[in-house]
């Protein structure tokens, strides 16, 4: 069939996963034209032909928590001045490629334009566990909670199935709605999981730089991604992003140190790795991933860094190793086989 895969541009998580299940598609006889802006746009026009650049909303941070205010005004303005015009491109771009269906990561100008043509849609993302499950929401977390909540229900209204990645094997009783463990790179499933001696760090707070003069006082080598430099200070190691090289980096590591994005937890899980979370405050998706891996027991997380939680965490590695082989990442194969079935089944 004829699929048009809608992409989120915000961070590098949904086009990573994106990518493995759209060169699944393409091998199993699909036709897939790729919708994207931001990040996602960068990454995927690199690696397929059909892709389409659309405005994406953007996040903007300051020492590790979301600007909010900064962040509304400027997606609004995105939204009255620059969004029509991707809308109006998805629009003729469904006219001349006839689509049989839609899917979306997160990705909201793609799915309204589906839906004012009519077009079976499908909602394949992480963010919409926030509407399915049930968790605990702390009074200061309600403002950044109900933007995101309703953010999600406006932008994924009405699709006609949503499937969920997720680190739980629960599902409800919703017919519409299926959780599935999260598809995880090729390159990281090529890897055996090893434990050396250093801790790997990943950070896309650009401002979360504070972090560095406390990291300088532990008798440990962290490694260190997502400010795109190439240099050695004592024991912190800079790198540049790499594939090859990110993957060996969290494959043999002991630990790992992450905000909450759901792309690198979930690759840490998969490879058995404890975690030390610090979401980026008034980023709610990230606090409740964050409380996920509490709630495996395979790591901890804080608002704020600190080094004596830091120092707590690497004295326990040993239980929180236990209970990561209790985690099941699910069969890879299986999942996609799934999702696809999925799609048949809204396809009819």
């Amino acid at each position: 069939m004829k699929i048009l895969y809608g992409v989120c541009g915000e961070g590098l998580g949904h086009a990573s996963r994106s990518r493995i299940l759209i060169r699944f598609l393409q091998q199993h006889g699909h036709e897939v034209y790729i919708i994207a802006g931001g990040k996602a746009y960068s990454v995927l026009s690199k690696e397929f032909d059909q892709v389409l650049k659309v405005e994406s909303p953007q996040a903007f941070y300051q020492c590790n928590q979301v600007r909010i205010l900064y962040t509304l005004l400027h997606n609004l303005y995105k939204t009255m001045v620059r969004t029509p015009v991707s809308f109006f491109k998805v629009r003729h771009l469904m006219k001349e490629f006839q689509p049989d269906l839609l899917i979306t990561d997160a990705e909201p100008i793609s799915h309204f334009a589906a839906r004012f043509s009519g077009i079976k849609r499908i909602s394949i993302d992480n963010p919409s566990a926030l509407l399915y499950r049930k968790y605990p929401i702390k009074k200061r977390e309600y403002p950044s909670w109900l933007f995101l909540f309703f953010a999600l229900k406006l932008s994924l209204f009405g699709a006609d199935k949503y499937i969920i990645y997720d680190f739980f094997d629960e599902q409800i009783n919703n017919p519409q709605v299926l959780f599935s463990k999260p598809l995880i790179q090729p390159g990281i499933r090529s890897h055996t999981s090893t434990s050396e001696d250093h801790i790997f760090v990943y950070q896309t707070s650009l401002s979360f730089t504070y972090l560095f003069d406390s990291l300088k006082k532990f008798d440990e080598t962290f490694v260190i991604y997502g400010f795109n430099r190439e240099i050695t200070t004592g024991n912190l190691i800079f790198k540049r992003f790499n594939e090859d090289e990110f993957y060996h980096d969290i494959a043999s590591s002991k630990a790992v140190m992450v905000n909450g994005g759901f792309t690198v937890i979930s690759e840490a899980l998969y490879l058995k790795k404890p975690i030390f979370s610090l979401p980026i405050r008034h980023q709610f998706e990230q606090v409740f991933n964050a409380r996920c891996i509490e709630r495996l027991g395979v790591g901890i997380s804080h608002q704020k860094f600190c080094e004596d939680d830091l120092r707590h965490f690497l004295s326990n590695l040993g239980f929180y190793y236990e209970n990561l082989q209790r985690y099941d990442a699910g069969n890879q194969n299986k999942i996609l086989a799934r999702i696809e079935q999925e799609i048949q089944n809204v396809h009819k």
